[in-house]
C-alpha cells in the first residue's frame, strides 16, 4: 500500500517508502498531458566548474529555469523553481524552495541515507538514465542538507534502497526558504549510449511540509512520462551492471550501521536486503551427498519470445529485449524449467549459479511443508489442533488464543492483529527482533475471530516455528535438513537466525537458485522424488490448491484471479480444479512459480521487485507465459 506524505514520520524503517500523490485530479491530468506532448529538451551544458555551495550564483544558473510550474491535484504551485545542467562527467540540479516560515525548517543533521529525513521539507531530482520507464534514480536533499538516494520502481515510484551512489549537494538558507545544488557523477549511473548523444528523462519533486503538499514536474507518477532530455558529448561510463547497484558498497554501509544485539540497532541497517544473511547469525542445512541434477535443453529464444509477447512486457513500451529487462529490473536469477529440464537460465547484477540467494517470504512455503511433515510424522496430530495445545502460555495473555488452530495460522486467517504503522511496527518486531520468540509472545494480540478474514501476518509463521521446535524436539533448520532438504536432493544451505538461535520463520532460507527449483519439482511431482514420497501427496494438494472460504474472506485477491492457502499463493486455471498454478513469493521479488498443467517451473530472484507494478505482476506475467507456452 502506498504511503501518503503525512505518513512519512511514522515509517522511518519501513521496507518501502513511496512517492505518491494524494489523488490525481483533472487539472493535474491535463497538465501532465501537456507536458508530455512537448518535444525533447536539449539541456544547458557547461564547460565551467560549478561550485556546489547552494548559492546558485554560477553563470549556468542565470539561464532560464527548467521549470517553476510544479503541480499537485490542486493545480500549479509557484514556490519552487528548478534548473538542470550538465558537463561531460556530471549532472547538476539547482532548486529554489520557498516556505511560509523559515523558523519551522528542520536543522537536525542525520547520517547519510537516513530515511527519517523524509519527514522534513525536501526536494528530489529523479533521472531515468535509459529513458525506458522501467526504473529511475532519485536524489533527495532536505532543508538541513541531509541526503538520501535510491531507485524508483513503477507504478507508484516506490523508493527502494538497493541503489546508492556517490554524489554531493549543498543547501543555503535565506529569508524566503532555502536553495539547493546537486552534483551527480555520471560514472556511477547506468547510461545507454547513442552515438554522440544520450537521451534521458527527469522529474523534480518537492515535499512542502508546512503546507503538506507533494508537488512535481512533470505532473505524473509514470516514470515513462518523465520529461525527455538530451545530453551531448558526455564521457562514456562503465557501470558495474545495468541496475547501478554496487552490492559490496551496500553491504559495507549496512555493516557500518547495524547492531545485531538490539531491535533498534538491527533496524539501523535500513531496508531489508538480499545481503541480510551476511549480517544475521545462521544455522547450516547440510545438503544431500549427491544433490539432484537438473538437465539442460535450452530454448532461450523461444522462452524470451513468449515473455516478450505477454501484455506486461508490451506495456513497458520499450525497445529493449527480455533479458535486458530482467537485468534492468534488478533481477539476480531467472530460470525456466519444464519438468526437471532447464529451458532458460540466466544470472544478473553480480550474481551467478553458485551464489547464495536469500528467500524472504518464500520461506513461508517451506514452513508449510514442514508442518505437513510434522503431521505425517505424528509430532502434530492435525492442523485442526488448537495452538494453545502447544503454546499454553498464550492462554495467560488472552483466553481467545484457544480458538485459533494451526490451520488458521497456515491460512493467514488467525484473527491476530498486524499493523504496519508506527515504529517499531509489527514488521520490525517480526523481522528485526533479536529475540523473535519473546517478541512474538510479548506483542502478538487478537483483533478478530479466526477463520473469518485473510490478513497477511508474520506472527503466524513465527508461531508455527515455535510449535515445530516444541513438537519435534529439534531446531527448525535441523528438522528441515533431515525430513526435507536432503530427501529432495538439495545442496548445502542455511537458515538465518535471531540472536537466540531461533530461525527467522517468515524469511531467511539461504541457498542456491537450483535449490528453489529442486523444491518446486518436489511439489510439481506431488511430493515424490527418486521414487520416494517425501511429502504426503494429500498435503501437497491441501496446501497448494484452493479451499472453500467464507464470503468476504479475501475478495480483493479473487478479483486478481488469486487465492491463498497454506502459506502458498495460487492462480486459478479454468478446468484445472486440482491443478491450479501456485507459487511462493517473497519480498524484493523472490518467486517460485509452478504450473502443473504445463509442467513448468519459473524461478525469479532479485534485490527488488523491479519494473512491475506491485508484487502480483510477476505472477501475472508467469501465468500468461505458461498459458501460451
Amino acid at each position: 500500500m502506498a504511503l501518503q506524505t503525512n505518513d512519512f514520520p511514522k515509517h522511518g524503517f519501513r521496507k518501502k517508502i513511496y512517492f505518491t500523490l494524494f489523488l490525481l485530479g483533472t487539472t493535474l491530468f491535463a497538465h501532465s498531458q501537456n507536458v508530455n506532448e512537448k518535444e525533447k529538451i536539449t539541456a544547458h551544458k557547461t564547460n565551467s566548474t560549478i561550485n556546489i555551495d547552494g548559492i546558485l550564483n554560477d553563470p549556468i544558473w542565470q539561464k532560464t529555469p527548467l521549470t517553476n510550474q510544479l503541480c499537485d491535484e490542486n493545480g500549479q504551485y509557484n514556490n519552487t523553481a528548478a534548473w538542470f545542467a550538465y558537463d561531460a562527467d556530471n549532472l547538476y540540479a539547482g532548486l529554489i524552495c520557498k516556505v511560509n516560515n523559515t523558523s519551522k525548517l528542520n536543522t537536525k543533521l542525520l547520517d547519510r541515507d537516513n530515511q527519517f529525513m523524509l519527514r522534513n521539507d525536501w526536494v528530489a531530482f529523479c533521472v531515468d538514465t535509459y529513458h525506458d520507464g522501467i526504473k529511475a534514480y532519485a536524489f533527495l536533499v532536505d532543508a538541513a542538507g541531509n541526503e538520501l538516494d535510491g531507485s524508483l520502481n513503477p507504478p507508484t515510484r516506490d523508493l527502494s534502497f538497493s541503489f546508492s551512489s556517490k554524489w554531493t549537494s549543498a543547501i543555503k538558507r535565506n529569508q524566503d526558504g532555502y536553495t539547493v545544488e546537486m552534483k551527480i557523477p555520471l560514472e556511477n549511473l547506468p547510461v545507454r549510449w547513442n552515438k554522440d548523444s544520450v537521451t534521458m528523462a527527469i522529474q523534480i519533486i518537492r515535499y512542502d511540509k508546512q503546507n503538506n503538499r507533494m508537488v512535481q514536474w512533470p505532473a505524473t507518477k509514470d516514470i515513462g512520462k518523465f520529461q525527455t532530455i538530451v545530453l551531448h558529448g558526455i564521457n562514456q561510463t562503465h557501470p558495474q551492471n545495468l541496475s547501478g547497484v554496487n552490492l559490496e558498497d551496500r553491504l559495507a554501509y549496512k555493516k557500518s550501521k547495524i547492531d545485531v544485539t538490539t531491535l533498534l540497532g538491527r533496524c539501523q541497517g535500513g531496508d531489508a536486503s538480499v545481503m541480510d544473511y551476511l549480517l544475521f547469525k545462521k544455522r547450516d542445512i547440510s545438503g544431500a551427498e549427491h544433490p539432484r541434477m537438473l538437465h539442460y535443453h535450452l530454448q532461450t529464444e523461444k522462452v524470451n519470445r513468449i515473455f516478450e509477447n505477454t501484455s506486461y512486457f508490451k506495456n513497458l513500451n520499450t525497445n529493449i529485449d527480455f533479458e535486458t529487462m530482467l537485468e534492468r529490473s534488478q533481477t539476480t536469477a531467472f530460470i525456466v524449467l519444464r519438468n526437471d529440464t532447464i529451458l532458460n537460465e540466466n544470472y544478473f547484477n553480480g550474481f551467478h549459479k553458485d551464489s547464495t540467494f536469500t528467500s524472504f517470504s518464500v520461506a513461508k512455503s517451506f514452513v508449510s511443508t514442514l508442518v505437513g511433515l510434522a503431521i505425517s510424522d505424528g509430532f502434530i496430530k492435525s492442523e485442526e489442533d488448537k495452538i494453545t495445545k502447544y503454546l499454553p502460555e498464550l492462554m495467560k495473555k488472552d483466553a481467545r488464543f484457544s480458538e485459533i488452530t494451526i490451520r488458521d495460522l497456515l491460512s493467514m486467517s488467525s484473527g491476530l492483529a498486524y499493523s504496519h504503522d508506527g515504529f517499531p511496527s509489527d514488521d520490525e518486531f517480526t523481522y528485526q527482533s533479536p529475540d523473535l520468540r519473546s517478541a512474538v509472545l510479548e506483542h502478538v494480540r487478537i483483533s478478530d475471530h479466526p477463520g473469518k478474514h485473510w490478513l497477511y501476518n508474520n506472527y503466524n509463521p513465527l508461531l508455527l516455528g515455535m510449535i515445530l521446535e516444541r513438537t519435534t524436539g529439534k531446531s527448525v533448520a535441523k528438522y528441515a535438513e533431515e525430513k526435507l532438504w536432503k530427501k529432495m536432493g538439495g545442496s548445502n544451505a542455511s537458515w538465518s537466525l535471531d540472536e537466540h538461535g531461533f530461525e527467522k520463520m517468515e524469511s531467511g532460507i539461504n541457498c542456491k537458485a537450483h535449490d528453489y527449483a529442486r523444491f518446486a519439482l518436489l511439489l510439481l511431482n506431488k511430493g515424490k522424488y527418486n521414487g520416494i514420497q517425501v511429502i504426503p501427496e494429500s498435503w501437497v494438494q491441501k496446501a497448494t490448491q484452493p479451499q472453500e472460504r467464507p464470503t468476504g474472506y479475501y475478495d480483493y485477491l479473487l478479483k486478481n484471479n488469486t487465492y491463498y492457502n497454506y502459506l502458498w499463493w495460487g492462480k486459478f486455471r479454468d478446468g484445472q480444479e486440482n491443478a491450479n498454478d501456485f507459487f511462493a513469493m517473497g519480498n524484493k521479488g523472490e518467486y517460485v512459480y509452478i504450473c502443473p498443467q504445463k509442467k513448468l517451473t519459473i524461478i525469479r530472484l532479485g534485490f527488488e521487485y523491479g519494473f512491475t507494478p506491485a508484487s502480483m505482476s510477476w505472477p501475472d506475467m508467469f501465468y500468461q507465459f505458461a498459458t501460451h507456452f
